[in-house]
């Protein structure tokens, strides 16, 4: 009876034992299962904060060319000669790669009647990139629906190649002065939150005494309350804010 007492209780203690390993090997399977997770959640996150850029033709960066509009020689063709000659110089300067002879038709294109002209005219600022971006400021204003989103879209790409925040801030201003799109101007306002104080509330006491968009104009009042907590009550309240309650940031 004793000698099976004891094989009772050494097999009790080897089910035990089992028992104990497989929770043990099944905790650290567990703990592998939750790092390798976390791992690839991490992975995960890292991958979608990574959003590329558009490269500009500038350094190393590439970015391929547009493919501009063109007219066919035909009888429905009732573009004027300065129409057509515009046409071909805004090609030729995208195709020689010609910063200042795009710039040079600028103006001229903003003023053309032919749509197609001033879209070829946006696509190849918008190639340009950031330093053609005064010249395509004034296109987010185009009469036509589909100009004006096209400017907007390579305005957007070109700010993003900005990255002193005030000549980001700069253009911003510049735009909001002119934009009477409620959803263009409250994605450029989100611009404003994040950089010097000072240089947003400066910004937006220009945008609201000018003379731009009753639109814009109410968007900047808006962003300068959500800047500095206050309701826009004038540029003299707009300089003692300044003067009382702006702390500069901390030199690192």
């Amino acid at each position: 009876m004793v000698w099976l007492a004891v094989v009772a209780m050494a097999g009790m203690a080897a089910l035990i034992a089992v028992i104990f390993r497989s929770d043990g090997d099944n905790e650290v399977e567990s703990s592998r299962r939750a790092v390798r997770c976390s791992s690839d959640a991490s992975h995960a996150k890292a991958v979608v904060g990574k959003r590329p850029r558009t490269s500009r033709p500038s350094g190393s960066k590439t970015r391929e060319k547009p493919v501009l509009a063109a007219h066919d020689d035909d009888e429905d063709d009732d573009r004027t000669p300065a129409e057509r000659e515009l046409e071909e110089r805004i090609e030729k300067a995208l195709d020689d790669e010609n910063l200042e002879a795009a710039i040079a038709c600028a103006g001229e294109a903003l003023g053309c009647k032919v749509g197609e002209i001033r879209q070829n005219m946006v696509n190849t600022l918008g190639w340009f990139g950031a330093k053609a971006l005064p010249e395509l400021t004034p296109f987010l204003a185009d009469d036509d629906d589909d100009v004006r989103e096209s400017a907007m879209s390579e305005w957007t790409m070109a700010l993003a190649d900005i990255e002193d925040d005030s000549d980001r801030i700069g253009a911003v201003e510049s735009a909001m002065g002119i934009l009477n799109d409620e959803d263009s101007l409250e994605e450029l306002s989100g611009e404003y939150i994040g950089v010097d104080e000072k240089l947003a509330v400066e910004s937006l006491v220009r945008i609201i005494g000018g003379s731009g968009s009753k639109e814009g104009i109410e968007k900047a009042k808006e962003t300068y309350e959500f800047v500095t907590g206050d309701e826009w009550a004038g540029a003299e309240e707009a300089a003692r804010w300044i003067s009382e309650e702006y702390e500069p940031p901390e030199a690192s």
